[in-house]
């Protein structure tokens, strides 16, 4: 099974959460994935926007999902809206990773020939072989992509 953080940053409204559904729901037909969800940097957010993650989730059952660093607020709205059932979110990243891995193999999560991750800009889908610099080829954005996965919008100078 392949794996996919996405780094949920800024606004999550119902635009973001249907660019969301068509960026993945392709990929999540041909292959079930584990879903890592980071929303450190979400800052804001409505109920369309959370429900389209639930519902990316419902539709691909063989898929896993996990989040992780949802703040207070957020954490009330995912409980109130049902999500905490088919997306359980953690504290750490560690811990979902921890989560996704657990009972299903001994791999670990981010195998560096098997990753993906998605554009800051667009939101598609990019198999990435570990940090380092990255031009998405969709809109031609470049980032920059950490050791543990986080996307920034910036090159890194070496």
């Amino acid at each position: 099974m392949k794996e996919l953080i996405v780094n949920l940053q800024g606004k999550l409204d119902s635009l973001l959460g249907n660019t969301f559904r068509d960026k993945t729901d392709p990929l999540l037909r041909i292959e079930p994935h584990k879903i890592l969800l980071d929303a450190r940097d979400l800052q804001v957010w409505d109920e369309k926007g959370l429900l389209s993650l639930k519902n990316s989730s419902l539709s691909h059952p063989s898929s896993q999902y996990a989040a992780c660093g949802l703040s207070e607020t957020l954490i009330g709205d995912w409980n109130r809206l049902g999500l905490r059932e088919k997306i359980p979110y953690f504290k750490t990243r560690e811990e979902a990773k921890f989560y996704l891995v657990s009972g299903q193999s001994s791999e670990h999560f981010s195998e560096p020939n098997e990753s993906t991750a998605a554009c800051p800009a667009c939101l598609q889908i990019l198999r990435v072989q570990g940090k380092g610099n990255y031009r998405c080829p969709e809109c031609s954005h470049t980032f920059y992509l950490t050791a543990d996965y986080r996307t920034a919008s910036y090159e890194k100078l070496f």
